[in-house]
């Protein structure tokens, strides 16, 4: 169990690292709300946001935050301390609704989305611009992004989930699964 949020934040920042690569800002400011960390995917031309935002209990505090965090975003996250989520988890529908991300994360280093959200357009073209000019000279590398990202294969209308990743010394193990409608 984590003493405090920022032992939480310092261990899920080795996560990010180790397992989704070193794209990420900490507590980027000037923008609408301080998320915890601000991940981003360079492909091609576009650069895509994903922010999460760290709560070692109170989820309607933190589902509030990453709901302003979609103002310049693709993607929000709520990551929660695996003793909190599940209140959390009894009130999913409200994270379905507002499209906003929810994990839990504890202190083995053990991260398991519990809903991940529909990649969206920022609500704010300004702020998500704002965000993206300041990264956009980046050199910084991202890897294992379809994990936090939902993607339908259109010709087959599966899903792709990912149930959890767990991070050992010098390794990671992803479980995955998928549903299809066919």
């Amino acid at each position: 169990m984590f003493q405090t949020e920022l032992e939480m934040s310092l261990m899920f920042e080795k996560y990010l690292k180790a397992n989704f690569g070193n794209a990420y800002l900490k507590e980027c400011q000037g923008l609408f709300g301080i998320p915890d960390f601000v991940f981003y995917i360079k492909q091609k031309q576009e650069i895509s946001i994903i922010s999460f935002e760290l709560k070692l209990k109170n989820w309607k505090k933190a589902a509030k935050q990453a709901f302003r965090y979609k103002s310049f975003s693709n993607i929000s996250y709520v990551v929660l301390s695996s003793k909190s989520a599940n209140a959390a988890l009894n009130n999913l529908e409200l994270f379905k609704k507002y499209n906003i991300g929810l994990a839990k994360f504890n202190t083995d280093s053990y991260f398991e989305i519990l809903y991940k959200p529909e990649f969206g357009t920022p609500y704010s073209h300004n702020l998500n611009q704002k965000l993206v000019e300041s990264i956009s000279s980046s050199k910084k590398k991202s890897k294992n992004i379809e994990i936090l990202i939902n993607h339908k294969d259109k010709n087959t209308s599966c899903q792709q989930n990912v149930n959890a990743v767990r991070v050992s010394p010098g390794t990671s193990i992803v479980a995955r699964s998928s549903f299809c409608l066919d």
